[in-house]
Protein backbone atom coordinates (compact mmCIF):
# COMPACT_ATOMS: atom_id res chain seq x y z
CA UNK A 1 0.00 0.00 0.00
CA UNK A 2 1.01 3.63 -0.53
CA UNK A 3 1.80 4.78 3.01
CA UNK A 4 1.80 8.43 1.94
CA UNK A 5 -1.77 8.06 0.65
CA UNK A 6 -2.85 6.29 3.84
CA UNK A 7 -1.25 9.04 5.95
CA UNK A 8 -3.01 11.70 3.87
CA UNK A 9 -6.46 10.08 3.99
CA UNK A 10 -6.34 9.36 7.71
CA UNK A 11 -4.88 12.80 8.36
CA UNK A 12 -7.92 14.38 6.69
CA UNK A 13 -10.27 12.28 8.82
CA UNK A 14 -8.50 12.85 12.17
CA UNK A 15 -11.32 14.90 13.67
CA UNK A 16 -14.26 13.10 12.02
CA UNK A 17 -13.13 9.50 12.52
CA UNK A 18 -14.60 8.82 15.96
CA UNK A 19 -18.11 9.92 15.00
CA UNK A 20 -18.19 7.74 11.87
CA UNK A 21 -16.15 4.62 12.66
CA UNK A 22 -19.15 2.52 13.66
CA UNK A 23 -17.73 -0.95 13.02
CA UNK A 24 -14.23 -0.01 14.16
CA UNK A 25 -15.61 1.08 17.55
CA UNK A 26 -17.39 -2.24 17.98
CA UNK A 27 -14.26 -4.14 16.98
CA UNK A 28 -12.10 -2.21 19.47
CA UNK A 29 -14.55 -3.00 22.29
CA UNK A 30 -14.54 -6.71 21.40
CA UNK A 31 -10.75 -6.83 21.16
CA UNK A 32 -10.41 -5.13 24.54
CA UNK A 33 -12.82 -7.70 26.00
CA UNK A 34 -10.60 -10.49 24.66
CA UNK A 35 -7.58 -8.84 26.27
CA UNK A 36 -9.40 -8.55 29.60
CA UNK A 37 -10.50 -12.18 29.47
CA UNK A 38 -7.43 -13.91 28.05
CA UNK A 39 -4.30 -11.93 28.94
CA UNK A 40 -3.02 -13.71 32.08
CA UNK A 41 -0.90 -11.07 33.83
CA UNK A 42 -0.30 -7.36 34.40
CA UNK A 43 1.94 -6.00 31.62
CA UNK A 44 4.80 -3.66 32.30
CA UNK A 45 4.87 -2.43 28.70
CA UNK A 46 2.26 -2.28 25.93
CA UNK A 47 2.87 -1.52 22.26
CA UNK A 48 -0.13 -0.52 20.18
CA UNK A 49 0.27 -0.53 16.40
CA UNK A 50 -2.04 1.87 14.55
CA UNK A 51 -3.51 3.56 17.62
CA UNK A 52 -5.37 6.12 15.49
CA UNK A 53 -7.60 8.38 17.55
CA UNK A 54 -7.50 5.98 20.49
CA UNK A 55 -10.53 3.72 20.08
CA UNK A 56 -8.68 0.68 21.44
CA UNK A 57 -6.42 2.73 23.72
CA UNK A 58 -9.40 4.13 25.62
CA UNK A 59 -10.75 0.61 26.16
CA UNK A 60 -7.55 -0.92 27.53
CA UNK A 61 -6.31 2.01 29.65
CA UNK A 62 -8.67 1.14 32.53
CA UNK A 63 -7.36 -2.43 32.44
CA UNK A 64 -3.66 -1.57 32.71
CA UNK A 65 -3.25 2.00 33.92
CA UNK A 66 0.12 1.23 35.49
CA UNK A 67 1.82 0.06 32.28
CA UNK A 68 4.01 2.14 30.01
CA UNK A 69 2.33 2.53 26.62
CA UNK A 70 4.15 2.80 23.31
CA UNK A 71 1.65 4.10 20.78
CA UNK A 72 2.32 4.06 17.04
CA UNK A 73 0.42 5.58 14.14
CA UNK A 74 1.23 6.60 10.58
CA UNK A 75 -0.89 9.75 11.09
CA UNK A 76 1.23 11.85 13.43
CA UNK A 77 -1.63 14.35 13.91
CA UNK A 78 -3.19 11.96 16.42
CA UNK A 79 -0.41 12.44 18.97
CA UNK A 80 -2.22 15.41 20.54
CA UNK A 81 -5.45 13.42 20.79
CA UNK A 82 -3.67 10.44 22.32
CA UNK A 83 -1.70 12.51 24.83
CA UNK A 84 -4.97 13.87 26.24
CA UNK A 85 -5.90 10.33 27.34
CA UNK A 86 -2.96 10.14 29.76
CA UNK A 87 -2.63 11.98 33.04
CA UNK A 88 0.85 10.67 33.80
CA UNK A 89 4.02 10.50 31.75
CA UNK A 90 3.55 6.82 31.00
CA UNK A 91 3.34 6.82 27.22
CA UNK A 92 5.66 7.27 24.26
CA UNK A 93 4.31 8.14 20.82
CA UNK A 94 6.06 6.54 17.84
CA UNK A 95 5.03 8.31 14.65
CA UNK A 96 5.42 6.68 11.25
CA UNK A 97 4.65 3.60 9.19
CA UNK A 98 4.70 0.57 11.49
CA UNK A 99 6.36 -1.40 8.70
CA UNK A 100 9.40 0.89 8.91
CA UNK A 101 9.74 2.27 12.46
CA UNK A 102 11.74 0.51 15.16
CA UNK A 103 9.73 -1.37 17.78
CA UNK A 104 10.82 -1.22 21.43
CA UNK A 105 12.31 -4.37 22.92
CA UNK A 106 10.94 -6.41 25.81
CA UNK A 107 7.27 -5.61 25.15
CA UNK A 108 4.87 -7.69 27.25
CA UNK A 109 1.68 -7.03 25.29
CA UNK A 110 1.35 -5.98 21.64
CA UNK A 111 -2.10 -4.92 20.42
CA UNK A 112 -3.51 -3.64 17.17
CA UNK A 113 -7.07 -2.99 15.99
CA UNK A 114 -8.16 -2.56 12.36
CA UNK A 115 -4.66 -1.83 11.05
CA UNK A 116 -2.83 -4.90 9.71
CA UNK A 117 -4.86 -4.95 6.48
CA UNK A 118 -2.77 -1.98 5.29
CA UNK A 119 0.52 -3.89 5.56
CA UNK A 120 2.36 -5.17 2.51
CA UNK A 121 4.15 -8.07 4.25
CA UNK A 122 2.48 -9.59 7.31
CA UNK A 123 5.22 -12.19 7.69
CA UNK A 124 7.78 -9.40 8.13
CA UNK A 125 5.55 -7.77 10.75
CA UNK A 126 5.17 -11.11 12.54
CA UNK A 127 8.95 -11.51 12.70
CA UNK A 128 9.49 -7.95 13.98
CA UNK A 129 6.74 -8.35 16.55
CA UNK A 130 8.27 -11.64 17.72
CA UNK A 131 11.64 -9.92 18.15
CA UNK A 132 10.04 -7.04 20.07
CA UNK A 133 8.11 -9.15 22.57
CA UNK A 134 9.41 -10.40 25.89
CA UNK A 135 9.75 -14.15 26.40
CA UNK A 136 6.18 -14.35 27.75
CA UNK A 137 4.80 -11.84 25.26
CA UNK A 138 1.28 -11.89 23.84
CA UNK A 139 -0.36 -10.27 20.82
CA UNK A 140 -4.05 -9.37 20.49
CA UNK A 141 -4.88 -8.31 16.95
CA UNK A 142 -7.81 -7.54 14.71
CA UNK A 143 -7.69 -7.15 10.97
CA UNK A 144 -10.17 -7.72 8.12
CA UNK A 145 -11.01 -10.79 6.07
CA UNK A 146 -11.97 -11.60 2.51
CA UNK A 147 -15.57 -10.37 2.82
CA UNK A 148 -14.65 -6.92 4.09
CA UNK A 149 -16.52 -4.21 2.15
CA UNK A 150 -17.72 -6.99 -0.13
CA UNK A 151 -20.42 -4.76 -1.61
CA UNK A 152 -17.82 -2.31 -2.92
CA UNK A 153 -15.72 -5.07 -4.46
CA UNK A 154 -18.76 -6.67 -6.11
CA UNK A 155 -19.92 -3.36 -7.56
CA UNK A 156 -16.59 -1.78 -8.56
CA UNK A 157 -13.93 -4.50 -8.50
CA UNK A 158 -11.72 -2.35 -6.24
CA UNK A 159 -10.40 -2.94 -2.73
CA UNK A 160 -7.54 -4.37 -0.72
CA UNK A 161 -6.35 -7.94 -1.02
CA UNK A 162 -7.39 -9.16 2.41
CA UNK A 163 -5.90 -12.21 4.12
CA UNK A 164 -8.04 -15.22 4.96
CA UNK A 165 -8.19 -16.70 8.46
CA UNK A 166 -6.29 -19.72 7.15
CA UNK A 167 -3.45 -17.56 5.79
CA UNK A 168 -3.25 -15.53 9.01
CA UNK A 169 -2.98 -18.74 11.03
CA UNK A 170 -0.20 -19.97 8.73
CA UNK A 171 1.75 -16.71 8.93
CA UNK A 172 1.63 -16.28 12.69
CA UNK A 173 1.92 -19.92 13.76
CA UNK A 174 5.60 -19.97 12.79
CA UNK A 175 6.51 -17.94 15.87
CA UNK A 176 3.34 -17.89 17.95
CA UNK A 177 0.84 -20.22 19.51
CA UNK A 178 -2.55 -19.32 18.03
CA UNK A 179 -4.74 -19.31 21.14
CA UNK A 180 -7.83 -17.79 19.54
CA UNK A 181 -8.84 -17.00 15.96
CA UNK A 182 -12.35 -15.87 15.16
CA UNK A 183 -14.01 -13.96 12.34
CA UNK A 184 -17.43 -12.42 11.94
CA UNK A 185 -19.37 -10.05 9.72
CA UNK A 186 -20.69 -6.71 10.96
CA UNK A 187 -23.35 -5.25 8.65
CA UNK A 188 -23.66 -1.47 9.02
CA UNK A 189 -26.90 0.15 7.82
CA UNK A 190 -26.98 3.55 6.13
CA UNK A 191 -29.88 5.61 4.81
CA UNK A 192 -28.32 5.80 1.34
CA UNK A 193 -25.21 4.98 -0.65
CA UNK A 194 -24.17 8.64 -0.56
CA UNK A 195 -23.92 8.27 3.21
CA UNK A 196 -21.58 5.33 2.68
CA UNK A 197 -19.28 7.50 0.55
CA UNK A 198 -19.37 10.15 3.29
CA UNK A 199 -18.55 7.43 5.83
CA UNK A 200 -15.48 6.50 3.77
CA UNK A 201 -14.27 10.10 3.64
CA UNK A 202 -14.88 10.71 7.35
CA UNK A 203 -12.99 7.58 8.42
CA UNK A 204 -10.16 7.52 5.87
CA UNK A 205 -11.38 4.17 4.54
CA UNK A 206 -11.43 5.78 1.09
CA UNK A 207 -7.70 5.07 1.00
CA UNK A 208 -8.99 1.56 0.36
CA UNK A 209 -11.53 2.62 -2.29
CA UNK A 210 -9.67 5.34 -4.12
CA UNK A 211 -11.19 6.27 -7.44
CA UNK A 212 -14.47 4.36 -7.20
CA UNK A 213 -16.35 7.55 -8.16
CA UNK A 214 -14.52 9.95 -10.46
CA UNK A 215 -17.30 11.96 -12.14
CA UNK A 216 -20.83 13.18 -11.41
CA UNK A 217 -22.25 10.64 -13.83
CA UNK A 218 -20.14 7.96 -12.17
CA UNK A 219 -21.48 9.06 -8.78
CA UNK A 220 -25.07 8.78 -9.97
CA UNK A 221 -24.44 5.38 -11.52
CA UNK A 222 -22.67 4.07 -8.40
CA UNK A 223 -25.43 5.26 -6.05
CA UNK A 224 -28.23 3.92 -8.23
CA UNK A 225 -26.59 0.49 -8.51
CA UNK A 226 -25.64 0.31 -4.83
CA UNK A 227 -29.12 1.28 -3.64
CA UNK A 228 -30.64 -1.36 -5.91
CA UNK A 229 -28.23 -4.20 -5.14
CA UNK A 230 -27.61 -3.82 -1.41
CA UNK A 231 -30.84 -2.56 0.13
CA UNK A 232 -32.70 -4.44 2.86
CA UNK A 233 -35.86 -2.56 1.97
CA UNK A 234 -35.33 0.51 4.13
CA UNK A 235 -31.54 0.85 4.48
CA UNK A 236 -28.46 0.05 2.43
CA UNK A 237 -25.85 -2.26 3.93
CA UNK A 238 -22.06 -2.12 4.09
CA UNK A 239 -20.33 -5.19 5.52
CA UNK A 240 -17.21 -5.27 7.66
CA UNK A 241 -15.48 -8.64 8.21
CA UNK A 242 -13.18 -8.47 11.25
CA UNK A 243 -10.83 -11.29 12.24
CA UNK A 244 -9.57 -11.48 15.84
CA UNK A 245 -6.34 -13.22 16.84
CA UNK A 246 -4.84 -14.01 20.23
CA UNK A 247 -1.21 -15.10 19.97
CA UNK A 248 1.43 -16.15 22.49
CA UNK A 249 5.11 -15.99 21.63
CA UNK A 250 6.74 -19.37 21.22
CA UNK A 251 10.00 -20.02 23.04
CA UNK A 252 11.45 -21.31 19.80
CA UNK A 253 11.05 -19.84 16.35
CA UNK A 254 10.86 -21.13 12.82
CA UNK A 255 12.17 -18.94 10.09
CA UNK A 256 9.58 -16.55 8.67
CA UNK A 257 9.44 -16.58 4.89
Amino acid sequence: MNSALIRYKFGKSTYTYDDSAYAQKEIAVKLAALISALYPRIPRTILEIGCGTGLLTRNILPLFDGAHYYLNDVNEKVEALISSLFTADNFTFIGGDAQAVDFPCGIDLLVSSSTLQWFDALSAFAQRAHNSLSSEGYMFLSTFGKNNLKEIRRLTGTGLEYSSSELLREIFSSGFEVLHLYEEEIPVAFDSSTEILSHFRRTGVNANCSGIVRTQSGLRSFCKSYDKMFSDGTKVILTYNPIYLVLKKKQWEKRYL
